[in-house]
């Protein structure tokens, strides 16, 4: 018998978090700036905040 569970997980490793992640929220001061499918966050951000950040991450 499989039981679902859910799992918060706070990291900077954004490598980390695409490979263990089914969805991905980023954090800035505070606020939710975006949260999505981890796969269609870091593919087609929402945010500008979090586009930048991952540009600069993935260079």
């Amino acid at each position: 018998m499989s039981k679902d569970y859910t799992i918060i997980i706070v990291t900077h490793n954004l490598f980390q978090a695409r490979r263990i992640s089914d969805y991905t929220a980023f954090i800035l001061d505070g606020e939710l700036v975006e949260y999505g499918k981890t796969n269609e966050v870091f593919s087609n951000p929402k945010d500008i905040r979090t586009k930048e950040y991952l540009e600069g991450m993935y260079c």
